[in-house]
């Protein structure tokens, strides 16, 4: 699995989507398009001719991909059909200059030599980046399967105290990333990721402790469940 550093020199586990992944995201997208279209055209065919309904079908062709991306955080239609979605390199969200990057590079990529360039790219680059991706310096990765309520509520201690009651403000991404470098830490990869991390995180809440830094991201993340799970 690829590893990638974070703007905090943080190394970070990333899981990246296959080309089958993507290609398979990408005739979703199509087919949602195609029947975008129909519909439009079918409208108009039962009378309601308006001259939206002409322009509505080739504006969604030409912005499709940058649109959604960017309303839904690096998915499509077909990128959350597949549990995919685009980030960027260091493993931090895509921003609007990302998106906007990989669209404009989309012409080259997906439609000249019907996709063919998009797959070589994305088979000889290390981290499977077709030139949009490298350009924007962005990466497709597979999204690890999530906790469900249930199961949240379940493995949380009812009688935990909370230490840390602004640890409510951090959002999973936050959370995955303190997981990975206890992880690192547990597997002796990366000690100074634990430092890293932990004075992140104070900084972030304004938190001052001396409790050590391993047993203080074990409690954020523990506070962190409890309260989300008391939210359910």
């Amino acid at each position: 699995m690829p590893k990638f550093v974070t703007s905090q020199n943080i190394e970070i586990d990333l899981e990246l989507a296959s080309l089958g992944e993507r290609i398979l995201a990408f005739l979703i997208d199509m087919f949602v398009i195609f029947v975008f279209i129909v519909l439009c055209f079918w409208i108009i065919s039962t009378g309601f001719d308006r001259p939206e309904f002409y322009f509505i079908p080739w504006v969604l062709v030409m912005f499709y991909s940058l649109l959604f991306e960017s309303l839904f955080q690096g998915q499509s239609i077909g990128k959350k059909a597949m549990n995919i979605k685009v980030v960027k390199a260091d493993g931090s969200p895509a921003g609007i200059v990302n998106y906007i990057l990989r669209w404009v590079l989309r012409l080259v990529d997906i439609y000249f030599m019907s996709g063919g360039v998009a797959v070589i790219t994305i088979i000889a680059t290390q981290n499977g980046q077709r030139l949009g991706d490298l350009a924007a310096g962005t990466v497709v990765i597979r999204l690890q399967k999530q906790v469900s309520n249930a199961d949240l509520v379940a493995k949380v201690d009812e009688n935990h105290q909370v230490t840390f009651p602004t640890a409510r403000v951090l959002n999973d991404s936050q959370i995955e990333v303190i997981r990975n470098a206890l992880n690192l830490r547990k597997e002796g990869l990366n000690d100074q990721a634990v430092m890293l991390v932990s004075q992140k995180i104070k900084d972030l809440l304004s938190i001052e402790t001396p409790m050590p830094d391993v047993k203080f991201l074990y409690t954020v993340i523990a506070d962190y469940e409890y309260m989300a799970a008391k939210e359910m």
